[in-house]
């Protein structure tokens, strides 16, 4: 008789992992997430430094994801909004864009900003309409290209797409270049303009905190590195192994890649993300900043503490500072480097911050390469008791993260006669 620990084993216990475990918890199915860090959360995570709470990397919680919806309780994360809109440094100077519909008072600086043509206004609006009227579907089984031939098919001048969207684009998906997927482009852009961006007042660690919250903790293992596949189970790093009869690959792609063995790769983006502390912010709206120069290191900013005060103690503002990097570089050249591109836009007063930790992710995103699966319909196994799940492959977002994780948890239930098919 082949030997077993449990019904199945779940390596990750990031979004996807949690989502996972969560749903065969519900359903009373054994599992056991096996984790290398030693917490849980994947690439959302929240240290507490001095008083500040610094996320790792710029993330938000996009509330109108429909599965964050659903395995969130969000009135209990106690969320604090991002304004609808953006604030783009062009030409040396800042200019506020903002949703006419929810910000009318910024009609005026919206109309006037220099991002192009009345005309490339009308095609926004008009875009953002035809999105939201087009289901998730068949926005996933329409052609795929990159996302810079679909601007221009649409009709959008050079200057909005290197002034609006290049710099939407370098945020959202990590691509300043706009090469992705206009699949993920128009997902995304749908998304965004009808929802809202927001952070949990504790700390994007909320999440999956919350996630957690029904997954006995003796079904979590912490500090488990998952070395190596093998018949019926994994081997940890440290030579134990564990066996189960179905096993979930809930990591990011390179370490899926690594489990599978396989020999091709999608890739991934990386960032680097500054904090700095301040005793005076330098803006004081809560909307994101984006690079729409065609120069400068700095892709995005944000201030946490124009969101959410318990980011920072009393007294204090939090600057996040986000520079796109595939690969790791000096840091203190790079952060002299940021702190000399702050001075020219926020002035001499940038040397009286205070810089806290940065962090350095090399897997922040995975590539989306033309053509995307569609990330609705489950992925086939790639082997016998074999699945996989998570963002890579897939959409980014929270919302793909998650119900990659619930299909998995169906896949496997299904495939042990718990549910049909």
């Amino acid at each position: 008789m082949t030997k077993k620990d449990t019904e199945v084993i779940i390596i990750g216990a990031g979004l996807s992992g949690l989502a996972c475990g969560k749903r065969l918890a519900e359903a009373g199915h054994p599992f056991l997430i096996l984790e290398a860090d030693n917490r849980i959360g994947g690439r959302i995570k929240t240290d507490e430094v001095d008083g500040f709470q610094l996320d790792h990397g710029f993330q938000v919680l996009q509330t109108s994801y429909p599965e964050v919806r659903k395995q969130l309780d969000l009135k209990r994360l106690n969320l604090h909004y991002f304004a609808p809109g953006a604030i783009f440094r062009i030409n040396g100077r800042f200019h506020r864009i903002a949703d006419p519909f929810r910000l009318p008072r910024h009609i005026p600086s919206t109309l006037t900003a220099p991002i192009g043509s009345f005309r490339d206004r009308l095609r926004i609006i008009q875009l953002a309409i035809k999105l939201g009227n087009t289901s998730v579907s068949d926005i996933f089984t329409a052609s795929d290209q990159p996302t810079s031939e679909f601007l221009k098919e649409e009709g959008f001048s050079e200057t909005m797409i290197n002034r609006f969207f290049r710099p939407f684009y370098a945020t959202a998906s990590l691509d300043p270049d706009i090469k992705s997927s206009s699949r993920v482009f128009k997902y995304l852009f749908r998304i965004f303009t009808a929802g809202q961006a927001a952070l949990p007042a504790n700390g994007m660690a909320e999440i999956p905190k919350q996630l957690s919250e029904t997954i006995p903790s003796k079904q979590i293992r912490l500090n488990s590195r998952v070395e190596s596949l093998i018949d019926g189970g994994v081997k940890l790093q440290s030579g134990e192994e564990i066996h189960a009869p179905q096993v979930v690959i809930a990591t990011e792609g390179p370490q899926a890649e690594r489990l599978l063995k396989s020999t091709e790769s999608t890739g991934s983006v990386g960032e680097y993300c500054f904090y700095f502390a301040t005793e005076n912010a330098p803006l004081n709206d809560s909307f994101l900043v984006l690079n729409g120069e065609d120069q400068g290191l700095i892709s995005s900013l944000t201030i946490p503490t124009n969101i959410a005060a318990q980011y920072a103690p009393d007294g204090m503002s939090l600057v996040s500072v986000v520079v796109l990097r595939s690969s790791k570089e000096d840091e203190q050249t790079l952060k002299q480097a940021v702190i000399s591109e702050l001075t020219d836009w926020f002035g001499s007063e940038v040397a009286n911050w205070h810089h806290l930790p940065t962090y350095y992710i090399p897997h922040a995103l995975p590539r989306q390469v033309p053509p995307l699966a569609d990330p609705t319909v489950s992925r086939l196994p790639p082997g016998k008791g074999i699945y996989l799940c998570g963002e890579h492959g897939s959409v980014p977002g929270n919302q793909w993260a998650l119900l990659s994780g619930i299909q998995v948890a169906n896949q496997v239930m299904t495939a042990a006669g718990l549910i049909q098919n």
